[in-house]
């Protein structure tokens, strides 16, 4: 990274700012305006940033006009940031303003009538000076109220100071003419003020742009501590003050681990933080325009062949899957909008129970046809003396495993009432379908108690006695159920976390992974299952 820049990408019409890290030496003027394109969302940029109006300083410095870069001009599209003069910097960083080819010409026009309006002002401003004066020294430039004009005789000139006889108006029809009722040097102390305003407000937002300090307040996300801070080195100060945003290290965490895991190896050491976030900001830039640009590649491509050839297979294909695509994404939008619900998880229904005195979540299954319990939970439980080998067999379905026996007659108490239940026990080794299921209770056991799925209430309702009397026992939540059977109970980030991870180098680049790193993987996920089943066994 020693022969790196680290560039600030504005665009001013809309105040949006990213960064990216780049190679002075290899990164072209043309390739830079391709990233201003992609990263700032410059729509009406044309492809590959080739509408693109690149400069510095404001609008001091035309760094890159498409209009007029040819090959061998100053601002060529084939020059490099070294050529330019962008090679360092005093700070490592540099702030380069992106406009449209329309906007830039706007600016510049809004430019040009701002300075020949400060140019006016100035130009009457000495008018006025040279022109005033007379007596009390009212012309010496001081501002005062100057009232040598206040009155206009036939708009000719000043009113005599004797008044015409007959106390009337002056013969010329004169009018009282406040015009002039305020100096010029005070109108030009007023446009000074004017411009040093917008000077200053212009300044102001250059400076927020660049970055001079961390932007920071109590309670702020992830999302607008990145927003509001551009520059690595300040967003690195906010993250590694856990003192007074505990969050948002969590935040980045949830969202991209690999990264954070990184960030806090070196936690506290601002500059490799800061080296760490560009290395990874920078390698998901370059994807992300990379992906763009070989889709726009393609699509213009396709487009030309379709031109040529309207029957082209391939072309016709192509944009018939777009068109697939884009309604696909259609309906996503409704269902996001209309009924986002259903893009949760779907929690399976278990009851908890007991059985032997000890406790038991039962998986209720309408579709199973026998009630079935696993080797090794009837083992937990002290039931496997009880199996009634001479009803050994193959269960066929889905798959197939090996039943064991069974046991004819186990009392299971459900919410304070017994209920005697019969079980198919299946060797755990062949499995249930599922590895973590130890306890299936399917629709034998379901009709014999003449039981009803309620999930308005969410609760599984049995009918005792001959009155029609009825039981329910609730359905057991997600904080009530181990992460095998899909809830949190004893869920450990970390863990989950190194899964992350591990998948997350493997798919990242795959010419780097060799038998080792692969054994690696191999080993944090086993590690994982006997963890899971240590859990299991503890409960």
């Amino acid at each position: 990274m020693n022969d790196e820049i680290q560039i600030t990408l504005l665009h001013p019409p809309t105040s949006n700012t990213d960064v990216v890290v780049v190679s002075p030496h290899s990164t072209t003027l043309a390739d830079l305006a391709g990233f201003a394109c992609a990263l700032l969302d410059i729509t009406n940029g044309g492809d590959g940033g080739s509408g693109v109006v690149l400069t510095r300083g404001g609008m001091t410095v035309v760094l890159f006009d498409p209009r007029n870069a040819t090959a061998g001009s100053d601002n060529g599209p084939t020059r490099t940031l070294e050529q330019c003069g962008l090679s360092k910097s005093s700070d490592g960083e540099l702030l380069i303003s992106a406009y449209s080819v329309g906007e830039y010409d706007d600016a510049v026009r809004l430019h040009t009538q701002q300075q020949a309006t400060t140019d006016d002002n100035a130009t009457a401003t000495t008018n006025a000076n040279h022109g005033r004066g007379g007596a009390g020294g009212s012309g010496g430039g001081g501002g005062g109220l100057d009232f040598t004009s206040l009155i206009n005789v036939g708009g000719s000139g000043p009113m005599p100071m004797t008044a015409p006889s007959g106390g009337g108006r002056a013969s010329g029809g004169g009018a009282l003419d406040f015009s002039s009722l305020i100096g010029a040097s005070s109108a030009s102390a007023s446009s000074a003020f004017t411009s040093s305003y917008n000077n200053a407000v212009s300044s102001s937002s250059a400076a927020a742009a660049a970055g001079t300090g961390p932007v920071e307040w109590d309670g702020m996300n992830l999302d607008e501590a990145i927003q509001r801070n551009p520059n690595p080195t300040h967003l690195m100060t906010i993250l590694a003050n856990t003192t007074r945003h505990p969050n948002l290290l969590k935040e980045l965490n949830y969202h991209d681990p690999s990264r954070a895991k990184q960030l806090r190896e070196v936690l506290g050491n601002i500059p490799q933080m800061a080296n760490v976030w560009r290395q990874t900001s920078m390698k998901s830039t370059m994807s992300h325009f990379l992906r763009g640009n070989m889709a726009r590649t393609m699509e213009s491509e396709m487009h030309n062949r379709l031109l040529t050839n309207p029957m082209d297979s391939e072309a016709n294909a192509y944009f018939g899957n777009k068109i697939r695509l884009e309604n696909v994404h259609a309906q996503y939008e409704r269902m996001m909008e209309e009924y986002p619900e259903s893009m949760g998880r779907v929690l399976m229904l278990y009851v908890g129970t007991k059985v032997n005195g000890k406790s038991l979540q039962v998986f209720v299954d309408s579709g199973a046809q026998n009630t079935i319990l696993s080797s090794e939970c009837a083992e937990r439980l002290d039931l496997l003396h009880l199996v009634d080998e001479r009803f050994a067999g193959i269960a066929v379905g889905v798959g197939t495993g090996k039943i064991l026996g069974r046991i004819h007659v186990v009392e299971m108490e459900i919410g304070g009432v017994i209920f005697p239940c019969s079980f198919t026990v299946m060797d755990s080794a062949s499995g249930l379908g599922d590895k973590n299921m130890d306890c299936l209770f399917g629709l034998d056991m379901l009709k014999r108690h003449r039981c009803s799925i309620d999930l308005g209430k969410n609760v599984l309702r049995f009918t005792i006695g001959h009155g029609g009397e009825s039981m329910e026992a609730p359905f057991l939540h997600e904080k009530d159920l181990p992460v095998a059977k899909g809830g949190t109970l004893g869920f450990d980030p970390d863990r989950e976390n190194r899964k992350v991870e591990a998948r997350l180098e493997r798919m990242d680049g795959d010419e780097e992974m060799n038998d080792e790193d692969e054994d690696d993987v191999a080993k944090i996920l086993e590690d994982e299952g006997a963890a899971r089943k240590e859990d299991e066994k503890k409960e």
